[in-house]
Order: C-alpha cells, then structure tokens, then sequence
C-alpha cells in the first residue's frame, strides 16, 4: 500500500475526502476464498480491520515447489482510501502458517495509518524547537535517523512529527512523520517528507512485545544484509555439513525439482544468525516465469536452524510471489477468481500511478528477459560462488517461541546501547498487537534511496569501499549526514558515492524496490510497451 512519490492533484482529490470513519471492528464480513475453518489467529487479524470484502486464494500451483503461499486481499468499503489496495503474501510449512501470514501482513500494512493519521501532531516544528518544550531525550534527532545522503535536513529543519513509544521505559518519544509513517495518507496536505516512506520494521502478533520481537528482527535483517548482498553480493556460502534432517529434506526436494538453492552467509552480528536464499531452475525455461529467478528468502534469528529454514521457505514463496506480482497476467489469472486481477488493477490504479518509477521501469526492462538472460545477469552478483562458512560455525541461541526471539533481538540491541522505538499501531483492547519499530543507528534502503548514517559508513570504510570518500564534495559525492559527535569518530566528513551506487545496483533495481503487483505487466501488456520496446 506504501507510495513513494505524491501527485498533487491525487492528493487533493485525497483530501476532499471526510477522514475514514470509526470502524466497527469484529464486525461480520465478506469473505471468499477462504477456508471454512480458518485458524484462531487469522480471525483476531480479520476482526481489527475496517469493512470490506476479503478475498483469499492459494498461489501454490504456479510452481513446483508446492509448498503453502496464500494470497489475501481487501477491498476497502471507505472511499477514503482512494487506490488503497492493503494486501498480503503467507507461507509457510501448513495452510495455516500461510494463511496467519498473509492476513497479518494486510493488518501490518493498513493498521498503522489507522493508528497514526488522528494523533496528535507537532506541525512544522524543527528538533531544536521541540527539544526547547520537551527536552532532548524526548526528541529523535534527525541526524541519527540514516538521512540521505546530502539531505538539507538538520536539527533545524521544519518537519512534522508525532509520537512513538520508548520500549526500554514506555514514554512519548516525538518521531518525524517521515519515519513513523508507512503511507501517503498519514502526511499532511502538501508535506514532502525528506525520504521515501518504508515499512522496514513492521510487525504483529499477539501482543506488543511479540510484534516487536517481530519487527526488531526484521530490522536486524535488513541492516546486516543491506551492504551484503544483492548487487554487492559476497558470494559467500553456507557449508551445510551438520544442518537438520528437516532443513535437509527439503534442500533433496528443491535438487529433485532441479532447482539449486544456495543458501549464503550474510552477517553474524549481535550474535544472531543472518542468512539468505537464492537460486535458479537448472534449467531457466523451468521456472514458471523468468521473474522467478530473482527470488530470495532472508533470516534473522538466534536459531541458526530456525534461521536457514525459514530463509529456505520464504526462498520458495518469493518465486510464487513473484511470478504472480510480476509475471505475465494470464498467469496471475491462472490461480485468481475470475475478474480479480482486472479489479485489483482498477481499484489500485490511483495509487499505481504515483509508484516510483524507477522500479517500474527496471521491472518493465526485466519482463523483456528469457530465463537464462536473468540468469546472466545474477551470476556475478546474486548467484556468485565465492567462499565458504560453515553452518555449525554461526551463533545459535535456543528460543521457543516468537516471545523468545523477539527478547533475544531487544536484548542484544538494549546491551550494544540502541535505543528502541516502536508506533504502537494496534486498536485499543483489541487483543493484537502491531507495531512498526524504529531503532536509530539500524540502517536500510543505503543502495536504493542512499540512506546511510555512521554504522553503514563505517562498514563500508573498513572494507575500503569506493562508495565512501573523503574530500570535497560534488553534484555526486554527497555529505553523509552526521552528529559533530559521529563525524569525530568518523575523523571527518564521509562522502557517499551516488553515481556509484547507481552503478553498481544497474540493472538489479528491482531486488531492492518493486512496483505494485501487476503494476508493470499490466503497463507492458495492456499499455502498448511491448510494442513500445520492440520498436527501440
């Protein structure tokens, strides 16, 4: 649901609208495609949500893989949320698993603009005028907050704010609207936030603390892979000597299918095991798309076992889910209810229109590729085959359950001294909990949007990457943006390379940010592209 660049005319169209109504959550509702016995959890996520109507189907036939991956949309009653479309992808071992997921994704997506939009705002208001009230360890600091790079923002920057929550005491933390929101329709008429929204570090579950184990782990994830993978892919393998007969089962049935999974080491930082998935059809016409291939599954987790199978599942999800984002509509056809892709494209076509359109082009110019041309793109990156780790060598901590994990990332994080903070995104009493976590000095999004702050300048000087220079700046070498006290440490101010980081990421954008689902399919079949591309 997330937008990354705002139409003023949509936005006013937007703004006409009344504020969406208070809902009536556990209301009866419309559901198709669902099983009939659906699991406890999914109908605690599906009570909390606004009236609509539910539709549910299985992807699972679009690959050989067969394992569960439900697709669960909602389409929203309130006008309000004009080309809102808030839906959700699960998987796992069972139905069940795919089916929580999917329908927990859809609350992880709509809740906290819900949640955010009637709170109280500081509007135009800088951090040194906010730290005046309220002091400044009630204020987040921009500066701390992975800017991009040259971003004019600073402490005396007029931004809007709101509150999120300090997870170490439980007080009002004042946030930028730009990093607390997760969609356009949380800003203010006419607010340009200084980055692209994202929804790194959302998360749900029972209750808060399970949704912030949740959301924590996904920022872990993502800040020990950002520099590590994908385009900068250190082709570093996991050794599996010693994994379990489970995780192992299911490696014999990907090789049987002739399907390679390479499973990869990315980082073990915080004592905690971070590892990802690629891989590739033996041969590229057997995937069920050529899409497909840019398929991978990523994992944070003090169980190195846990960790490799749940990389392993999202692996194979990611292909499915793929192909029926991104890949030709027949095949999205194929396993949806009739006329449900044409009125998901109808009922999100305002917001598809405001879409980066970086990412839709870079996904458009990849539909144009046969398998094995993918597959020549990824080799010296995503596919690349340079070293080994063995796996009885990453950390592993015992944990239960999602409890468990979640205090063993807040531990860890809490010990090495980041300040954890969350927007506490559930309804009141509702029995659930969401939130989306933010924790300064993670880092993520450095290769997209050129997000960096000290912790990924640091990792990058001490590879001696060129990304990193020192001296004086240019239309392309753009200032880090610091405290006086990190840039101390830093021994003075670190320029990051944009016209490098484009570079290098090429062609590979779309690892990083994908349009909507169906989005450039459906601008390459039904808007004239094909034929646009076939003449250049």
């Amino acid at each position: 649901m997330t937008t990354t660049e705002i139409d003023q005319d949509d936005r006013a169209r937007h703004d006409s609208l009344k504020a969406p109504r208070r809902y009536r959550y556990g209301a009866p509702r419309r559901i198709e495609g669902l099983p009939e016995r659906l699991p406890d959890a999914v109908t605690a996520y599906l009570d909390i949500l606004p009236e609509g109507r539910v539709v549910g189907f299985n992807l699972a036939p679009l690959d050989r893989t067969g394992i569960p991956v439900w697709f669960v949309a909602l389409f929203l009653d309130d006008p309000f949320f004009v080309g809102a479309m808030p839906s959700g992808i699960g998987y796992g071992a069972t139905d069940d698993e795919a089916l929580i997921g999917a329908v927990a994704e859809i609350a992880e997506n709509l809740m906290p603009s819900l949640a955010v939009m009637p709170r109280e705002k500081q509007v135009g208001c800088s951090y040194d005028d906010l730290v005046r009230v309220f002091g400044a360890g009630s204020v987040a600091d921009p500066l701390t907050l992975c800017l991009p790079a040259g971003s004019p923002v600073g402490r005396g920057t007029k931004l809007d704010w709101t509150t999120v929550v300090r997870a170490r005491t439980g007080e009002n933390v004042w946030m930028p609207l730009d990093i607390a929101a997760t969609d356009y329709f949380e800003l203010s008429a006419g607010y340009k936030p200084f980055t692209n929204l994202i929804t790194n570090g959302l998360g749900a579950g029972p209750d808060t603390a399970f949704a912030l184990g949740h959301g924590l782990l996904e920022l872990l994830q993502r800040d020990g892979n950002g520099l590590l993978f994908r385009a900068l892919d250190q082709g570093v393998m996991i050794d599996l000597t010693g994994i379990g007969p489970e995780t192992q089962a299911m490696l014999d049935r990907l090789k049987g299918l002739g399907i390679r999974a390479l499973p990869k080491f990315a980082t073990d930082e915080f004592g905690l095991t971070n590892i990802y998935v690629v891989g590739y059809d033996e041969n590229g016409a057997d995937a069920p798309c050529p899409i497909a291939l840019s398929a991978a599954g990523e994992a944070c987790d003090p169980d190195r076992e846990r960790a490799l199978r749940k990389a392993l599942l999202e692996f194979q999800a990611a292909r499915v889910r793929k192909t029926f984002g991104h890949g030709p509509l027949a095949l999205a056809d194929s396993v949806a209810p009739p006329g449900y892709v044409e009125a998901f494209i109808q009922k999100a076509l305002p917001s598809l229109d405001l879409e980066e359109s970086r990412a839709l082009q870079a996904m458009l110019a990849w539909i144009d590729l046969t398998g094995e041309e993918l597959k020549g793109v990824f080799s010296e990156t995503v596919f690349s085959e340079r070293s080994k780790k063995p796996f009885l060598d990453l950390p592993t901590t015992p944990a239960a359950d999602g409890h468990a994990r979640g205090k063993i990332a807040k531990d860890r994080l809490d010990a090495a001294g980041f300040d954890i903070l969350y927007v506490d995104c559930a309804p009141p009493e509702s029995g659930i909990g969401i939130v989306k976590a933010i924790v300064p000095g993670l880092e993520v999004e450095t290769m997209s949007y050129y997000r960096i702050g000290e912790r990924n300048t640091r990792k990058l000087i001490e590879r001696d990457h060129p990304l990193i220079k020192f001296g004086r700046e240019t239309d392309t070498l753009l200032p880090v943006r610091l405290t006086p006290e990190a840039l101390e440490r830093l021994g003075g101010q670190p320029l990051f390379d944009t016209a490098l980081a484009e570079e290098i990421v090429g062609s590979h954008y779309p690892l990083y940010r994908e349009p909507e689902s169906h989005h450039a399919p459906f601008r390459y079949e039904r808007q004239g592209r094909r034929a646009e591309r076939k003449r250049v």
